[in-house]
């Protein structure tokens, strides 16, 4: 097996700079974006300089006694993302297939976690930018088919015409039991290229900045029971099996690469100042607490052996801020021309200054990332009615719906794909003939007194059918559902028609003054 690719795409061979050519522009962003999701502070000051230089974890230098806090607002906008898109799992319809492959991919994407999965990458794409569903099988692990979540920082893509040619799945391993290093820095990766028509598994020894030598695939045992080369023509015939999903797009920093754009793009300088706003609050807060000044006669020598000298007995000299006494300047008198024996110290907390800058900044940092800040409870004063919080939320709404756009064919295509593989042996599911339909379910609904005063007036002016008062009431009900349902209020509405005064129609009906018959008076 060599490592050559054909001319059309990336050439990965023995000693290759790592990153490849092209591919490392992104790196140090997407380290950036994944240490303000993962807001461990030493990942904050290693990877963060490079979106906000010389900002608070750039300049970053614990001292004793002090402490580190971080505010996770770059997770909570990154989950918020995830919930706004697809906290309702979408539902994956079969037009034109028998029931049979709907029921099936109802049941496999329920075994799977589907719903799960595209939580997890939204999310991912929200914080990294671009996010990738990728097929796997292993009998080893589990009887079914599956999709799984990379991170752009885990894909090298090739594009051709802003579509994904080919990507590789790049996965970083420990080095294998037992193992001796033959240089320092060493690095193992395994290598899985999607490509049209086939999937290959490489093992490669490297460094840092070289992808090193190719090793048979037996050499680590994460590896070792692969297939170098899987065909795949019988499941999508010229194509590749992977699917790459933007979170947003263009992303100018990527320019000419498609690469999709992070919520967090353009924000981390803001991210750092919140931190660095919430730190001197809390700094407020420790230089605050109450101490008290005590005159030098009232002190008791103390015992410093081990730590002021060896054997020592003078009176501690030390200024410790978390101590709650000191020895004062003896200036301050009394009346009666005595030092002041105890002098209680107590700062001033700045507290709305710095509750006014916090709140600034979270509110700058939501609306840049594209949401509304009632999205995450600011500015909900009183009680909002339903149609007054939509309002209010339209930015966050709008913002969900541009990704679920840029969402939706990569998903159709990444269902189609495992129905495909689930139809094949060892599975033997059900073959689908066509790509399926994905439908966002709405769960944004309308407050249901505004509904139903809205019906109310609608019926009133003989603007609005049975059918359609239904269907506003229950946006989310299929046209069974609402079949069954206007029969059902129909049904009612007759029965609560009072009788005819007729009877049912089928008496003869009796004039009021009939007419005299010949002879009758």
């Amino acid at each position: 097996m060599t490592p050559v690719r054909d001319g059309a795409r990336v050439l990965i061979n023995p000693g290759s700079p790592w990153p490849p050519p092209g591919h490392s522009r992104m790196r140090a962003r997407w380290q950036s974006w994944l240490a303000w999701w993962g807001g461990d502070p030493a990942e904050l000051k290693q990877h963060t300089p490079a979106s906000a230089p010389g900002g608070y974890w750039h300049r970053r230098a614990l001292k004793p006694g002090q402490s580190e806090i971080h505010v996770p607002l770059a997770a909570d906008i990154c989950r918020t993302s995830a919930e706004l898109v697809a906290g309702d799992t979408p539902a994956i319809v079969w037009d034109d297939d028998d029931t049979t492959v709907q029921a099936a991919c109802d049941d496999l994407l329920q075994q799977v976690g589907f719903a799960n999965t595209l939580l997890e990458g939204v999310e991912t794409g929200a914080a990294m930018g671009d996010w990738y569903l990728r097929p796997t099988w292993d009998l080893a692990v589990s009887d079914l088919p599956t999709l799984t979540v990379a991170a752009a920082d885990e894909v090298l893509p090739t594009f051709r015409f802003g579509r994904l040619r080919d990507c590789v799945f790049v996965t970083v391993l420990d080095a294998p039991s037992g193992w001796n290093a033959r240089g320092k820095g060493e690095v193992w990766r395994w290598l899985e290229h999607h490509e049209p028509n086939q999937i290959r598994h490489e093992l490669w020894l490297g460094t840092e900045t070289s992808v090193g030598t190719l090793l048979p695939l037996t050499d680590h045992p994460t590896t070792a029971d692969l297939d170098g080369v899987i065909d795949t023509k019988e499941i999508r015939p010229g194509g590749i099996l992977a699917e790459r999903i933007p979170n947003d797009l263009p992303n100018p920093l990527a320019r000419p690469l498609p690469l999709g754009r992070s919520d967090l793009q353009g924000i981390e300088t803001l991210l750092d100042q919140l931190d660095a706003a919430w730190d001197s609050w809390m700094r407020d807060l420790d230089l605050g607490k109450m101490r008290i000044m005590l005159s030098r006669e009232m002190l008791q020598p103390v015992a410093t052996s081990g730590k002021w000298g060896r054997g020592s007995s003078a009176p501690a000299k030390g200024f410790d801020i978390d101590d709650a006494a000191f020895v004062p300047l003896e200036m301050p008198m009394e009346d009666g021309g005595k030092v002041t024996p105890i002098t209680p110290i107590e700062f001033k907390l700045r507290v709305q200054e710095h509750a006014d800058t916090v709140f600034a900044l979270v509110e700058t940092i939501v609306q840049r990332a594209g949401y509304a800040p009632q999205t995450f409870g600011m500015n909900v004063d009183g009680q909002l009615s339903g149609t007054a919080m939509r309002r209010r939320e339209q930015r966050s709404y709008r913002t969900r719906d541009r990704k679920r756009r840029y969402a939706r064919a990569a998903i159709e295509r990444a269902v189609e794909t495992l129905m495909l593989i689930n139809s094949l042996p060892p599975f033997n599911g059900p073959k689908p003939t066509q790509r399926p339909t994905l439908e966002w379910r709405e769960t944004d609904q309308s407050d249901p007194l505004e509904t139903a005063q809205t019906i109310e007036l609608l019926r009133r002016a003989k603007a609005l059918s049975t059918e359609y008062a239904v269907r506003m009431t229950h946006p989310d009900w299929d046209d069974d559902q609402i079949t069954a349902e206007v029969k059902a209020i129909e049904k009612e509405e007759q029965a609560s028609l009072a009788p005819s005064p007729f009877g049912d129609g089928t008496d003869p009906v009796v004039p009021r003054n009939p007419a005299p018959v010949d002879g009758e008076e």
